[in-house]
């Protein structure tokens, strides 16, 4: 496994001269990586992430990219479509030959919170052996004007709409023959209303002051340091 951190990300920012703080593309492929991580405190300013060909099981910790415009995340372990209706200016998603679900279909609606999204691929996936799979991603997705490099036409649209309710009826059929709680594949992580996670807080316990960046987890962060430091001072010699 190799972990994302500030070392990978400066090998492959040479473009940049090394600085990352300003990095707006990056490439990340073929490194072995499991898990993503750090991106949001190290980089956040990218624009386009390239990050296909590795071990990724779940789509998370990106939230805090705001300013990403197209992410590679193709030819990794992924089976659900989450997390990422924080990235405001996501325009094109790429999740070519993942293990994206039938059942993660019914989180595809998630992406409409990215209302940028003109451009995504899910070719290659299980949930392509849907039957109503494109119909299903067209009706669903408003905004998308292309769905696995096939122009997504007006009148494709409307037919779509118009079958939408017997497509997600035969859907949820389908699920339920094959034993998917239903519940269960309709949740989805998101971030956006979540108290500040352990491992965020530790991360900005790591972080020099001078480079924190202001959010819930770096209050949480200052007022422990805040209280050992109390602490460390009424402890008698």
């Amino acid at each position: 496994m190799a972990p994302i951190d500030l070392a990978m990300i400066r090998r492959r920012a040479e473009h940049n001269e090394g600085m990352v703080s300003t990095l707006e593309e990056v490439s990340l492929h073929q490194q072995e990586i499991e898990k993503i991580e750090g991106l949001g405190q190290i980089c956040r300013h990218l624009k386009i992430l390239y990050i296909q060909n590795n071990l990724i099981s779940k789509l998370a910790n990106l939230h805090r990219l705001k300013e990403l415009e197209y992410g590679n995340f193709a030819v990794n372990n992924i089976v659900k479509i989450e997390n990422l209706q924080r990235c405001e200016s996501l325009a094109k998603l790429d999740l070519t030959v993942n293990f994206v679900s039938k059942a993660s279909l019914l989180t595809v609606h998630t992406l409409n919170a990215n209302y940028k999204l003109t451009d995504l691929y899910l070719m290659g996936n299980p949930c392509c052996d849907f039957g109503g799979y494109r119909a299903f991603v067209v009706a669903t997705l408003r905004n998308l004007k292309k769905l696995d490099g096939k122009d997504v036409t007006p009148s494709e649209r409307i037919s779509a709409t118009q079958k939408l309710p017997e497509i997600t009826a035969q859907l949820l059929k389908e699920l339920k023959r094959d034993g998917v709680d239903i519940d269960n594949a309709r949740k989805v992580s998101d971030a956006r209303d979540l108290a500040p996670d352990e491992n965020d807080i530790a991360e900005i316990l790591q972080t020099p002051e001078n480079e924190r960046r202001w959010c819930p987890a770096t209050r949480v962060a200052e007022q422990r340091e805040s209280a050992a430091l109390r602490d460390e001072q009424r402890t008698p010699e």
